[in-house]
């Protein structure tokens, strides 16, 4: 296995959560999750949006995606010597096909003239056919996105195209649309691209519900804070395995627990320790995985 596919399933692994969750989570095919730990780079998307996927799944893993982005093979753009190409493997065949009517051409005629006494026959005439030439790539469909409000980020298949309004060509087929837009709820859904079409669609999003303040916890025993400054994936537990929350929370959001709790993480830089007020720092470094006890007083 490519160094790419085995730290995508080291991590993965590592979080506990199968290929289907997290495919779930991020709105990607799990075919294409699984062939990207699998390093089938030819069962993938153009490299543009294939390498939106890996980006996608490198961050939610918990992993620094620039080093596996730069691992990422280069399809070539040239026909290699040892391969023939389609036109190259016609004009072989005709000319094949050419000597071998040359031939069969020379042997009627000796034929007939060995028999051209005794029994004298007319040579049939042989028609030749092209093939027909090969269809046409599939046109480009256009797709223009616009959002409510204005400068949504908008993603196809797993690939940012950039802030609302967007538009551009894309290969035709079934996409996946996915909006997003901070204090919104995300907007996805699937849509179907139309060779040589033209797609406009327009998204308006709907405001998060506001969220109600957590209950104070009670004056005795001491509360463990987690603030989170970067996008890290977080599980909370009790000590005998029973799981108080799991997910990945929103960038600048706090969770407070009461101790004891067990705390794992995919990038504990992302992760700010706080216990009754008095700032511990991260729970380590940057894209680390580490688990990490705060054990009642």
């Amino acid at each position: 296995m490519c160094e790419i596919g085995g730290m995508l399933r080291v991590a993965r692994e590592e979080t506990g959560r199968s290929i289907r969750e997290w495919a779930r989570e991020l709105n990607i095919k799990s075919d294409f999750l699984l062939a990207l730990e699998e390093c089938r780079f030819e069962d993938l998307p153009e490299a543009v949006l294939a390498k939106g996927h890996l980006r996608r799944y490198a961050e939610a893993l918990g992993l620094d995606p620039e080093p596996l982005l730069a691992q990422y093979p280069v399809r070539p753009t040239f026909t290699p010597p040892s391969v023939i190409s389609p036109r190259k493997r016609k004009r072989r065949t005709a000319w094949w096909l050419w000597l071998l009517l040359l031939l069969l051409a020379a042997g009627g005629g000796l034929a007939w003239w060995l028999t051209a006494q005794s029994r004298p026959a007319p040579q049939p005439e042989i028609e030749l056919s092209q093939p027909p030439p090969p269809p046409p790539p599939p046109a480009e469909s256009r797709l223009r996105v616009t959002t409510e409000p204005a400068g949504a980020v908008v993603w196809l298949d797993g690939f940012r195209l950039g802030e609302a309004p967007v538009e551009g060509s894309f290969s035709p087929g079934t996409r996946q649309l996915r909006v997003e837009a901070e204090g919104y709820q995300a907007f996805t859904k699937e849509i179907t691209l139309e060779p040589g079409g033209e797609s406009n669609l327009k998204v308006s999003l709907k405001p998060l519900p506001r969220e109600e303040p957590a209950p104070a916890a009670p004056d005795a025993g001491e509360q463990l804070t987690l603030r989170f400054t970067e996008r890290a994936w977080v599980r909370v537990t009790t000590p005998d395995g029973r799981k108080l929350y799991e997910g990945i929370p929103r960038v600048g959001s706090e969770q407070t627990y009461q101790l004891p709790v067990v705390v794992r993480t995919g990038n504990a830089a992302g992760v700010q320790v706080i216990i009754n007020g008095e700032d511990r720092g991260p729970l380590g470094g940057e894209g680390l995985v580490v688990e990490r006890r705060f054990p009642a007083p």
